[in-house]
């Protein structure tokens, strides 16, 4: 499955994907947070699930290890949905 065109868009710091992709980009917003409960801009797809899911592990991250985890983690699902 390939990601949405209409989905991308470009912002301060770059090349954004719906509500969650993106270097600094969260909740819809440049420097946005999000909050895990559903007032947080729904995903527009399993892309940007993913990028939501990430979002969420580096909020809630307190080690490099766990950084990491959350970083393989949307590397590897975005794969699987290429793939």
């Amino acid at each position: 499955m390939l990601p949405n065109l209409s989905s991308f868009h470009f912002g301060d710091n770059g090349l954004y994907y719906g509500n969650y992709g993106g270097l600094d980009y969260s909740a819809g917003t440049e420097d946005g947070t999000i909050t895990g409960t559903p007032a947080d801009p729904p995903p527009v797809d399993a892309y940007d699930q993913l990028f939501y899911e990430h979002d969420l592990a580096l909020q809630q991250a307190s080690s490099t290890e766990e950084r990491l985890e959350a970083h393989v983690d949307v590397v590897t699902g975005v794969y699987d949905l290429l793939f």
